[in-house]
C-alpha cells in the first residue's frame, strides 16, 4: 500500500504527497476535494486540544464544509490509528508529546515536526506547526526563582501529566539533581493557589494561570523545557483537500500561545464555541 506524509514548513510549506506535491497557495475560493461528506475533527479532554478542534470546526463550517467534533483519547498512537481506519480525518495534537509517545528518535527542536513527518510517512499526514507551544512552564511568586535552587524541601504542585512524562519529574531528578516534594494538583485553579502559597507550580504554556499577574517564570539555565509546538495529524485520503489544508495553514499562521490563553479565558464565561466565535470574528480567515 502506497501512503505519504505531509509537512508544511513555514513560508514554503512543503507538501510530500507521493511524489512532492506543490503546496496549496492560499485564496479565497480553495478547491475542495470531495472526500468525505462530513470531516470528523479529534477532541481530546485537553482543554487547549478542545479550543483547536472547535477553531477547526468553525473556520471548516465557515468555507462551506460540514465538520463535526468526535472524542478521541489522548494517546497519539490512538489517535494516529483511528485516522488510518478512516474513523477521523484530522486531529490536533502536540509534535513532543506525540513524538515521545509514539518512540520517534527526535532530539533537535528543529527538526522535530520534519523528524515526526517522517516517522509517520505512509500512515498519516503531519502539518504546518502553529505558534502555539504547550511545553511545560515552571512558575513562582519569587521574581529570581531557579530550577538551580530546587531541593528536597521544594514543593513543586503539577499535573499528573507532569509526573508522569519523561521530561516532567524524570527529567528534573536526570538533568538538575533535584528531587523536590511533587504534590500533584489536576485542577489548574488549585495549582495556581498552591503557587501563591509558597509552590512551584508547573503548568502548560497554554493555561491561562501562566498569565497571572502574581506569578514569574522559573528560570531554567539547563533548558530543560522542550518545546512542544501544536500540529495537526490529517488522514492521507484527504492530503490533496485544499479547503482543509488552506484552513489549517491559515490558522497556524495566526494563532500563538496569547491567542489561545485569550479564548480559554474568554471562554470560561461563555463557552468555548462563543468564545472561538468571538475570535474568528475578530481575526477572520481569507
Amino acid at each position: 500500500m502506497r501512503r505519504c506524509a505531509v509537512v508544511l514548513l513555514g513560508v514554503l510549506l512543503a507538501v510530500v504527497v507521493g511524489c512532492a506535491r506543490q503546496s496549496p497557495v492560499p485564496t479565497s475560493t480553495p478547491t475542495t476535494s470531495p472526500v468525505v461528506a462530513t470531516l470528523r475533527i479529534g477532541m481530546t479532554p485537553d482543554p487547549t486540544t478542545g479550543v483547536l478542534a472547535e477553531l477547526y470546526l468553525q473556520a471548516l463550517v465557515g468555507k462551506g464544509r460540514t465538520a463535526s467534533v468526535v472524542e478521541v483519547a489522548e494517546d497519539p498512537n490512538t489517535q494516529v490509528s483511528r485516522l488510518m481506519a478512516g474513523e477521523l480525518d484530522v486531529v490536533p495534537t502536540f509534535a513532543w508529546t506525540a513524538a515521545q509517545a509514539l518512540e520517534v528518535d527526535t532530539s533537535d527542536p528543529q527538526r522535530l515536526v520534519p523528524d515526526l513527518a517522517a516517522a509517520l510517512d505512509e500512515e498519516v499526514a503531519v502539518l504546518q506547526p502553529s505558534a502555539i507551544d504547550r511545553g511545560w512552564r515552571y512558575v513562582s511568586t519569587r521574581a529570581d526563582a531557579s530550577l538551580l535552587d530546587v531541593t528536597a524541601t521544594t514543593t513543586v504542585v503539577s499535573a499528573e501529566r507532569w509526573r508522569t512524562a519523561p521530561d516532567g519529574q524524570a527529567g528534573l531528578a536526570a538533568i538538575y539533581g533535584a528531587k523536590p516534594s511533587v504534590k500533584v494538583v489536576d485542577d489548574v485553579n488549585q495549582r495556581l493557589a498552591e503557587v501563591k502559597a509558597g509552590a512551584i507550580g508547573v503548568f502548560d504554556a497554554t493555561d491561562p494561570q501562566v498569565a497571572d499577574a502574581e506569578v514569574k517564570p522559573v528560570d531554567d539555565p539547563k533548558t530543560m523545557i522542550a518545546a512542544d509546538p501544536q500540529t495537526a495529524l490529517l488522514r492521507l485520503e484527504l492530503a490533496d483537500d485544499d479547503t482543509v489544508l488552506d484552513v489549517v495553514q491559515q490558522l497556524h499562521a495566526t494563532l500563538d500561545n496569547a491567542a489561545v490563553i485569550g479564548i480559554r479565558t474568554r471562554a470560561a464565561a461563555v463557552g468555548v464555541p462563543t468564545a472561538v466565535t468571538e475570535w474568528l470574528q475578530a481575526h477572520p480567515l481569507k
